[in-house]
C-alpha cells in the first residue's frame, strides 16, 4: 500500500464534512472523550452525533444514558439539537429512531434490556436506546444499568450529582463486556469559567487520564485503518465495474477475476487492520482542549473579527478556551454565592406535556403566582431589558428574565412579555425603572409611556387585558455607589428581617446571573467632597450586540430599579444609619 488509490464518489459513497478536530475524533475514536471546546466547534452536529451512530452500530440493543443538567434544557435545547444532528447524517425520526413512543415491534426485540415506560427515551432501530437523565430529576433514571454515557455542557453539571450517577454505568457486562463502549463516557462542553457561580470545572482533572503513547498508537491505527478502507472501497468500485462489463464483453473477465482476488486481499486487509484498531481504542481517554478556530474554515474571518472587535472578557473563556481570573475584590456584587440562586425554579411535569422544542411559557414557573400582580424593573439602554418577580414572605424571587437586541424595540419586547405571560390570570404588571425613562413624558414619547401602552395593546391597536402601573413616576436617580453598598447588605442575607432574602431562578434568568458575575468595579472621585467611592464598570455596554446579554450590566440595572424603590432604601438606610443622598 505505498500508493494509496483514488476513490471515485459515486451514488454509494457518501460525503461529508467535518473540521479537523472532528475528523480526528473520528478516525481515533476513543473509549472516552473529553472534550472542551469553543462556541461553534460543532460538538453535537459533528462529534457527539457521530459517535451516537458508532456506538448505535457497535451495540446493537445496548442502553445508554444522556445527561444534561435540568429537564428544562434537555426537553427545549439538548434533543432538539441531537435530532438536528443526527438529521445532517441522515438519520430521520420515526426512520432510524424514536423519541419518548413505544418503537416498532422488531427494533423492541432488538432492546437487550427491558423497558415499559417510553418516557425519556430515545430508540435507534439496532436496538441501542437512551435514557434522558437530568440532574434535577435524577430519579428518572433511578434503578437502571447502563452500558455507556453521554453529557453535552456538562459544566453545569455539579460533580457530586454525575459521579453518582456513573455508578450506573456497570451494566450487562457479560453482553457488552467485550465492546470497546463499555462503560465509555462522551462528554463535551465549552471552558467552565470559575468566576461563574453554577458552573464547574472538575473535568479539568480529568485530563490526568491521557496516556500520551497510547492515544498515538490509536491514531496511528486509526489512520492506517482508514488507508485500508479506502483501498478495498476503490477495489470494489474496480470490480463491480469490470463485473458489469463482462456481461457484454468476454474479454473483460480475466481481468475481473484479478480484481476480485485483489478486491478480497485488501478487505481481508481492511479486516486485519481494524481489529488492530479496536484493540487500540480499549481503554483509551482522551481529554482534550481546543478553541472555536478548529471550525474557522465553516465559521469565517468574520466570525472572530466581530468577536474579538471590542476586547476579550468573554471571548477569552468561550471562544479560545482560556480558564479567566476575576478576584472577588474587583467584583462589583462581591458577596454574590450560590445561596442567592434557586434551581428548582421549572415545573417538569408541565414541560413532559408538551413536545420537543416547545416554546415555554410561564406555567413553567414554579414559584409564580398567577393570581397575584407580577412586579418588574426595566433598563432601557442599547438593549432593552426586563426582570421579573414576586414576593412571598420574607422571599422576594426574581423569576424571568427578558430582553431585546437592536434593531428590536419596544413592540418586541411587550410582544416577548404578552406570549410568556399570557396564561397569567392576574394582568397587573408593576413597573420599575430608571428615571430617565421618564423624559419626554409631556409629549407622551417617554420610554415609559412607550411600554406601558406596547403591553396594554397589541400590536394593532387591541386591549391585552393587561394593566401597567408606572411606579417611578418622579424618582431620581439611583448612584451606582448606592448600589453597591445596598447589595453589599443585602446579597450575604443581612437584610433577610428588615427587608427580605433575595433568590434568583439561575436557569430563567441565566444571563442576568453572568453580567453580576462578571461586572467589575471601578474607582471614582466624587466631586463634591473629592472622596473616592466604588461604581460600576460599564465597558461592557459598548460590546458588540451579541454579546451585551451576558457580559453587559443592562440586566443587572434592571434588578437595581427591581429592588431600590424609595421605600426600600429608607428603610434599609434606617437601619445601617446611612448618611448622604441616596437619590441624586
Amino acid at each position: 500500500m505505498t500508493r494509496k488509490r483514488k476513490l471515485k464518489i459515486t451514488n454509494d459513497v457518501e460525503v461529508r464534512y467535518a473540521n479537523w478536530m472532528a475528523q480526528l475524533i473520528a478516525v481515533m475514536q476513543p473509549w472516552s472523550l473529553y472534550w472542551i471546546a469553543g462556541r461553534a466547534s460543532a460538538k453535537t452536529v459533528q462529534v457527539l452525533a457521530e459517535r451516537v451512530q458508532e456506538v448505535a452500530h457497535d451495540c446493537p440493543g445496548a442502553p445508554f444514558a444522556w445527561v444534561a443538567d435540568t429537564y428544562s434544557d434537555l426537553h427545549k435545547n439538548v434533543i432538539p439539537s441531537l435530532i438536528d444532528g443526527l438529521s445532517l447524517l441522515g438519520w430521520m425520526p420515526d426512520v432510524h429512531f424514536v423519541i419518548n413512543r413505544e418503537p416498532p415491534r422488531e427494533w423492541k426485540q432488538r432492546m437487550y434490556n427491558v423497558c415499559t415506560d417510553w418516557r425519556n427515551t430515545m430508540v435507534f432501530y439496532t436496538g441501542f436506546n437512551f435514557t434522558f437523565i437530568s440532574l434535577d430529576r435524577a430519579a428518572i433514571g433511578a434503578g437502571r444499568s447502563y452500558v455507556g454515557v453521554f453529557g453535552d455542557e456538562v459544566k453545569y453539571f455539579p460533580e457530586e450529582k454525575f459521579t453518582n450517577l456513573l455508578k450506573a454505568v456497570r451494566g450487562f457486562r457479560v453482553k457488552y463486556g467485550d465492546s470497546v463502549w463499555y462503560r465509555s463516557r462522551t462528554l463535551t462542553t465549552d471552558m467552565p469559567n470559575p468566576n461563574h457561580l453554577g458552573e464547574y470545572d472538575w473535568i479539568l482533572k480529568l485530563a490526568r487520564q491521557n496516556d500520551k503513547q497510547r492515544i498515538l498508537l490509536a491514531l496511528r491505527a486509526g489512520f492506517v485503518y482508514n488507508d485500508t478502507k479506502r483501498e478495498y472501497l476503490s477495489r470494489l468500485q474496480e470490480y463491480n465495474s469490470l463485473k458489469a462489463d463482462a456481461r457484454t464483453e468476454p474479454a473483460v473477465r480475466p481481468a475481473l477475476a484479478d480484481a476480485e482476488r485483489q478486491m478480497m486481499l485488501a478487505r481481508r486487509t481492511m479486516e486485519r487492520w481494524e481489529r488492530r484498531w479496536v484493540k487500540t481504542r480499549r481503554g483509551v481517554s482522551f481529554f482534550f482542549i481546543s478553541s472555536s478556530y478548529v471550525n474557522v474554515d465553516i465559521l469565517g474571518e468574520d466570525w472572530f473579527n466581530d468577536e474579538f472587535a471590542e476586547g476579550l472578557e468573554g471571548a477569552a473563556c468561550n471562544i479560545l478556551s482560556v480558564i479567566p481570573k476575576l478576584e472577588a475584590s474587583q467584583m462589583f456584587y462581591c458577596n454574590l454565592s450560590m445561596k442567592n440562586f434557586y434551581a428548582d425554579g421549572f415545573l417538569n411535569e408541565v414541560i413532559e406535556q408538551h413536545p420537543f422544542g416547545w416554546e415555554q411559557d410561564c406555567t413553567v414557573l414554579r414559584y409564580l403566582d398567577p393570581g397575584r400582580p407580577l412586579e418588574a424593573g426595566m433598563d432601557a439602554g442599547n438593549m432593552l431589558s426586563m426582570v421579573f418577580g414576586q414576593q412571598a414572605g420574607r422571599v422576594m424571587r426574581i423569576l424571568k428574565e427578558l430582553y431585546t437586541l437592536p434593531p428590536q424595540n419596544v413592540r418586541d419586547l411587550a410582544d416577548k412579555f404578552l406570549a410568556y405571560f399570557k396564561p397569567h390570570r392576574r394582568k397587573l404588571l408593576k413597573l420599575y425603572y430608571d428615571r430617565s425613562m421618564n423624559n419626554y413624558k409631556r409629549v407622551s414619547t417617554d420610554m415609559a409611556s412607550q411600554i406601558k401602552k406596547a403591553i396594554e395593546t397589541d400590536s394593532e391597536g387591541r386591549r391585552t387585558g393587561w394593566t401597567v402601573q408606572l411606579m417611578s413616576l418622579g424618582q431620581g436617580n439611583i448612584s451606582s455607589n448606592l448600589e453597591y453598598r445596598f447589595f453589599m447588605d443585602l446579597l450575604p442575607g443581612n437584610l433577610a428581617r428588615q427587608l427580605y432574602t433575595l433568590l434568583i431562578d439561575q436557569h430563567n434568568c441565566p444571563n442576568l446571573k453572568s453580567e453580576m458575575e462578571v461586572t467589575r468595579t471601578k474607582a471614582k472621585v466624587n466631586e463634591r467632597d473629592n472622596t473616592t467611592q466604588i461604581v460600576k464598570e460599564k465597558t461592557g455596554d459598548k460590546l458588540p450586540v451579541h454579546r451585551l446579554p451576558r457580559e453587559s450590566t443592562n440586566l443587572t440595572d434592571a434588578l437595581k430599579y427591581f429592588v431600590l424603590r424609595p421605600e426600600v432604601v429608607r428603610m434599609w438606610q434606617s437601619r445601617s444609619k446611612v448618611s448622604g443622598a441616596a437619590y441624586l
